[in-house]
Protein backbone atom coordinates (compact mmCIF):
# COMPACT_ATOMS: atom_id res chain seq x y z
CA UNK A 1 0.00 0.00 0.00
CA UNK A 2 2.80 2.56 1.30
CA UNK A 3 4.80 2.86 -2.19
CA UNK A 4 1.75 2.20 -4.07
CA UNK A 5 0.06 5.11 -2.91
CA UNK A 6 2.90 7.36 -3.20
CA UNK A 7 3.21 6.25 -7.16
CA UNK A 8 -0.34 6.49 -7.91
CA UNK A 9 -0.58 9.96 -6.23
CA UNK A 10 2.87 11.11 -8.69
CA UNK A 11 1.06 9.94 -11.66
CA UNK A 12 -1.82 11.07 -11.62
CA UNK A 13 -1.11 14.34 -9.92
CA UNK A 14 2.65 14.93 -12.16
CA UNK A 15 2.91 18.05 -9.77
CA UNK A 16 3.77 15.53 -6.95
CA UNK A 17 6.87 14.26 -8.73
CA UNK A 18 8.71 17.81 -8.64
CA UNK A 19 8.04 18.64 -5.05
CA UNK A 20 10.93 17.51 -2.58
CA UNK A 21 8.85 15.25 0.35
CA UNK A 22 9.27 12.56 3.01
CA UNK A 23 7.07 10.01 2.78
CA UNK A 24 5.99 7.48 4.93
CA UNK A 25 2.31 4.76 5.21
CA UNK A 26 2.16 4.32 9.35
CA UNK A 27 -1.43 2.53 9.17
CA UNK A 28 -3.40 3.63 12.87
CA UNK A 29 -0.47 5.66 13.55
CA UNK A 30 -2.41 8.94 14.00
CA UNK A 31 -5.82 10.14 13.67
CA UNK A 32 -7.61 10.98 10.53
CA UNK A 33 -6.05 10.19 6.85
CA UNK A 34 -2.57 11.31 6.99
CA UNK A 35 -0.63 14.55 8.31
CA UNK A 36 1.37 16.63 6.69
CA UNK A 37 4.83 17.37 8.62
CA UNK A 38 6.22 21.00 7.97
CA UNK A 39 9.87 21.43 7.69
CA UNK A 40 9.93 22.79 11.13
CA UNK A 41 7.42 21.17 13.05
CA UNK A 42 8.55 18.62 15.50
CA UNK A 43 5.37 17.23 16.75
CA UNK A 44 4.86 16.58 20.55
CA UNK A 45 5.80 13.89 22.72
CA UNK A 46 2.73 11.81 22.44
CA UNK A 47 3.11 12.35 18.76
CA UNK A 48 6.48 12.97 18.04
CA UNK A 49 7.59 13.81 13.88
CA UNK A 50 8.44 10.56 12.71
CA UNK A 51 12.22 9.87 12.79
CA UNK A 52 12.74 9.39 9.17
CA UNK A 53 11.71 12.79 8.54
CA UNK A 54 15.18 14.81 8.55
CA UNK A 55 14.85 18.11 10.18
CA UNK A 56 13.94 20.62 7.63
CA UNK A 57 12.34 18.96 5.21
CA UNK A 58 8.25 18.47 4.61
CA UNK A 59 7.11 15.42 4.65
CA UNK A 60 3.74 13.35 4.34
CA UNK A 61 2.46 10.32 6.74
CA UNK A 62 -0.28 8.41 5.90
CA UNK A 63 -2.10 6.55 8.45
CA UNK A 64 -5.07 5.18 6.69
CA UNK A 65 -5.29 2.92 3.99
CA UNK A 66 -8.60 4.64 2.31
CA UNK A 67 -6.36 8.00 1.77
CA UNK A 68 -6.79 8.74 -1.56
CA UNK A 69 -4.29 10.53 -4.20
CA UNK A 70 -6.18 13.38 -4.25
CA UNK A 71 -5.85 13.70 -0.49
CA UNK A 72 -2.32 13.49 -0.78
CA UNK A 73 -2.24 16.49 -3.42
CA UNK A 74 -4.45 18.32 -1.34
CA UNK A 75 -2.07 18.50 1.93
CA UNK A 76 1.27 18.77 -0.04
CA UNK A 77 -0.54 22.17 -2.03
CA UNK A 78 -2.11 23.54 0.91
CA UNK A 79 0.23 22.92 3.43
CA UNK A 80 2.86 23.83 1.62
CA UNK A 81 2.72 24.44 -2.48
CA UNK A 82 0.73 27.70 -0.91
CA UNK A 83 3.97 29.19 0.02
CA UNK A 84 6.79 28.29 -2.20
CA UNK A 85 4.65 27.99 -5.91
CA UNK A 86 4.08 31.54 -7.00
CA UNK A 87 1.01 30.43 -8.59
CA UNK A 88 -0.87 28.16 -6.09
CA UNK A 89 0.39 31.29 -3.65
CA UNK A 90 -1.91 33.58 -5.61
CA UNK A 91 -4.95 31.23 -5.44
CA UNK A 92 -4.81 30.80 -2.16
CA UNK A 93 -4.12 33.94 -1.29
CA UNK A 94 -7.41 35.00 -3.53
CA UNK A 95 -9.65 32.21 -1.77
CA UNK A 96 -8.17 34.19 1.73
CA UNK A 97 -9.46 37.76 0.27
CA UNK A 98 -12.69 35.98 -0.93
CA UNK A 99 -13.89 34.36 2.64
CA UNK A 100 -17.31 35.84 2.97
CA UNK A 101 -18.68 36.71 6.57
CA UNK A 102 -20.81 33.29 6.71
CA UNK A 103 -17.01 31.14 5.61
CA UNK A 104 -15.10 32.99 8.35
CA UNK A 105 -18.26 32.18 11.25
CA UNK A 106 -17.94 28.55 9.93
CA UNK A 107 -13.65 28.92 10.58
CA UNK A 108 -14.84 29.81 13.89
CA UNK A 109 -17.36 27.43 14.85
CA UNK A 110 -15.03 24.77 13.64
CA UNK A 111 -12.31 26.16 15.88
CA UNK A 112 -14.19 25.91 18.66
CA UNK A 113 -15.63 22.35 17.88
CA UNK A 114 -12.43 21.57 17.53
CA UNK A 115 -11.19 22.88 21.32
CA UNK A 116 -13.66 21.10 22.44
CA UNK A 117 -13.76 17.90 21.16
CA UNK A 118 -9.69 17.35 20.12
CA UNK A 119 -8.53 19.83 22.58
CA UNK A 120 -7.53 22.27 20.16
CA UNK A 121 -4.82 24.29 22.79
CA UNK A 122 -3.63 27.20 19.79
CA UNK A 123 -5.12 30.64 19.77
CA UNK A 124 -7.72 31.75 17.02
CA UNK A 125 -5.29 32.68 14.71
CA UNK A 126 -2.70 29.82 14.86
CA UNK A 127 -5.15 27.57 14.17
CA UNK A 128 -6.35 29.25 11.56
CA UNK A 129 -2.67 29.73 9.42
CA UNK A 130 -1.92 26.22 10.51
CA UNK A 131 -5.44 24.07 10.11
CA UNK A 132 -8.69 26.16 9.53
CA UNK A 133 -8.06 27.35 5.94
CA UNK A 134 -5.80 24.87 4.76
CA UNK A 135 -8.50 22.39 5.25
CA UNK A 136 -11.22 24.85 3.65
CA UNK A 137 -9.07 25.68 1.04
CA UNK A 138 -8.91 21.87 0.14
CA UNK A 139 -12.79 21.11 1.15
CA UNK A 140 -13.92 21.50 -2.87
CA UNK A 141 -10.74 21.35 -4.95
CA UNK A 142 -9.80 18.63 -3.33
CA UNK A 143 -13.03 16.23 -2.54
CA UNK A 144 -13.07 16.81 0.90
CA UNK A 145 -16.01 17.92 1.99
CA UNK A 146 -19.68 17.62 0.94
CA UNK A 147 -22.18 19.89 -0.67
CA UNK A 148 -19.69 22.77 -1.49
CA UNK A 149 -22.14 24.88 -3.15
CA UNK A 150 -23.40 25.42 0.43
CA UNK A 151 -19.87 26.09 1.34
CA UNK A 152 -17.90 27.97 -1.13
CA UNK A 153 -19.33 30.77 -3.80
CA UNK A 154 -19.57 30.26 -7.59
CA UNK A 155 -16.64 32.35 -7.89
CA UNK A 156 -14.79 29.98 -5.44
CA UNK A 157 -15.40 27.24 -7.08
CA UNK A 158 -14.59 28.52 -10.63
CA UNK A 159 -11.15 29.48 -9.35
CA UNK A 160 -10.62 25.53 -7.54
CA UNK A 161 -11.54 24.57 -10.90
CA UNK A 162 -8.83 26.43 -12.54
CA UNK A 163 -6.46 25.87 -9.94
CA UNK A 164 -7.13 22.17 -10.79
CA UNK A 165 -6.55 22.57 -14.08
CA UNK A 166 -3.05 23.91 -13.45
CA UNK A 167 -2.00 20.67 -11.19
CA UNK A 168 -3.60 18.25 -13.73
CA UNK A 169 -1.42 19.44 -16.77
CA UNK A 170 1.07 17.65 -17.82
CA UNK A 171 -1.00 14.53 -16.66
CA UNK A 172 0.22 10.86 -18.75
Amino acid sequence: MSDILLKTAQEQYPILRDVPFNYKYNPSGGDGFLEFWPADESGTPDRPRPAEFPPGQVGVEVYNPNTRPIDILGDVVSHHLVKTDPTLKGFYDAFKGSLTQGQKSILQRQYFAAQKEYGEERNFYDWLDSSGLPAYFRGYAFKQWDNPEQLYTPGQMRMFDQMMQHLTKGRE
